[in-house]
């Protein structure tokens, strides 16, 4: 079956088929994304505020993650991620989507935009580590150079010190069944380095045409944020938000998340946004 999967997805380049979750509404389509080791379940917090909003939520589960397929064979880059979602997003025949991504996720959503701009009409970028390779802004250089680090550790030497399991730990509460075994493992390894530490994220929103949000957590420590308004304050597409969240969705974080995905009531670009509650700019 592998040698039938390579030949299937790797010569003839038939996509992967994504587990997901589909909830119905007549609303704008929401996408979201999860991030590094999780999963679905990430979002469930957030789902049920959405479909208030009588929204249709699609969430699928990236490669290597949850119940969809995790070959061992692939480089599980943001475009292998992004190539797989927009397979999803064909099958199910969706248009003008608001594509949310958490961590990782977010990655892979700026990836999916910058592929196929006409399918997006809003992103929204949760927690994203968005590191740019910019020498003038030498606070953000200092961070980047850090947290890279930090993550190659974590890539070559998943049970680590003491301090870096308890980052892993904050990255995912069920980091520890990625550590079962080897294969298990790949994905995520993989994933860190050729999606997180080689990414072009920066990039692909420097100049940005769709309307975009993001939005960082105060307490944070997972993520660089220092410079990052800065370096894209150009780009009047991107606005910036925080809350008042670690590296994670409480319940009061997703309904300040829902306000900020739901504030236009129409697809009228000339609608007034609805307030995004306690979410600071």
């Amino acid at each position: 079956m592998n040698r039938l999967g390579k030949f299937w997805h790797m010569m003839i380049g038939r996509p992967f088929r994504l587990a997901y979750q589909d909830y119905p509404g007549t609303g704008p389509t929401v996408v979201l994304l999860h991030g590094i080791a999780s999963d679905a379940v990430f979002w469930e917090p957030l789902v049920p505020m959405l479909q208030s909003s009588n929204h249709r939520v699609i969430v699928p589960e990236l490669l290597g993650h949850g119940r969809s397929p995790a070959p061992g064979y692939i480089n599980y880059t943001s475009d292998d991620q992004a190539r797989a979602v927009l397979a999803l997003c064909r099958k199910l025949r969706l248009t003008r989507i608001i594509l949310v991504g958490h961590s990782m996720g977010g990655l892979v959503a700026t990836r999916i935009a910058d592929l196929q701009p006409e399918l997006v009409r809003r992103l929204v970028l949760y927690e994203p580590p968005l590191f740019a390779d910019v020498p003038e802004f030498r606070t953000h250089q200092h961070r980047r150079a850090f947290y890279l680090g930090l993550y190659e550790k974590i890539a070559a030497n998943p049970p680590g010190p003491f301090t870096i399991t308890r980052l892993v730990a904050r990255i995912s509460k069920n980091w520890t069944k990625y550590l079962a075994t080897d294969q298990a493992w790949i994905p995520i390894e993989r994933s860190l380095r050729n999606t997180i530490i080689q990414q072009h994220g920066y990039d692909e929103l420097k100049d940005i045409a769709i309307s975009t949000d993001i939005v960082h957590g105060r307490f944070d420590v997972v993520v660089a944020r220092s410079n990052l308004k800065k370096l894209l304050s150009h780009n009047q597409n991107v606005q910036f938000y925080r809350t008042t969240d670690r590296h994670g969705l409480s319940k009061g974080s997703a309904k300040r998340l829902a306000k900020l995905i739901t504030r236009y009531q129409k697809t009228n670009k000339e609608e007034v946004r609805i307030d995004a509650g306690n979410m600071e700019r």
